[in-house]
């Protein structure tokens, strides 16, 4: 879908479709998804941090760009774009990923443990509008990132987007499991 504007013939093949399952689902919001929740359970005493610090400049920013997805997202739908829609969420989750290197909360953890707990909790609210703006096309992956989450089932719409239905601080987690497994395509016997 995200290679074909809508009533647009396109041009579809199983290589391009592992590819992007492998790319845009396991290895970047499926990992990003598996690190910050392993973290948070090896070092937030397996629940969403109790204490936050200050949101630094750089939270803000990508916290700001998450609250803002939810109208892009919509924008490409009202153009019928869903191709537009699925690239603002890739886009968003290259952003979150962009940040926990840049942030590194695995070092943290030894030199500024309110910080790490600080950067685990905006990558937290990030996957969670991330989860449930995938919802309409991805529902039992966007599901599972949110049980992970600890997102109640009725606080998953898009009207969720919001301050009010944060992520609760100090709400346990569950060891993370992973969401999406590569996909293997085995080689041709013969080829």
């Amino acid at each position: 879908m995200s290679e074909v504007s809508f009533g647009s013939d396109g041009d579809f093949s199983d290589g391009k479709m592992v590819q992007k399952v492998n790319t845009n689902l396991a290895n970047e919001l499926g990992n990003l998804n598996q690190r910050v929740l392993t973290l948070v359970f090896k070092n937030c005493g397996k629940a969403v941090p109790t204490e936050i610090g200050p949101y630094s400049d750089e939270d803000k920013a990508i916290l700001d760009s998450v609250k803002s997805l939810r109208e892009r997202a919509a924008v490409a739908v009202s153009k019928q774009s869903i191709h537009k829609y699925i690239n603002e969420v890739v886009s968003m989750v290259w952003e979150a990923n962009q940040y926990i290197d840049r942030q590194a909360p695995w070092v943290l953890k030894k030199t500024d443990t309110e910080r790490m707990a600080t950067v685990l909790y905006v990558l937290m609210e990030v996957l969670r509008y991330v989860a449930i703006i995938y919802q309409p096309l991805i529902p039992g992956s966007a599901n599972k990132i949110l049980d992970m989450l600890t997102v109640p089932e009725d606080e998953r719409n898009f009207e969720h987007l919001v301050d009010a239905y944060k992520i609760k601080l100090g709400a346990p987690v569950s060891k993370p499991a992973p969401v999406f497994p590569r996909i293997e395509v085995p080689e041709p016997v013969g080829a």
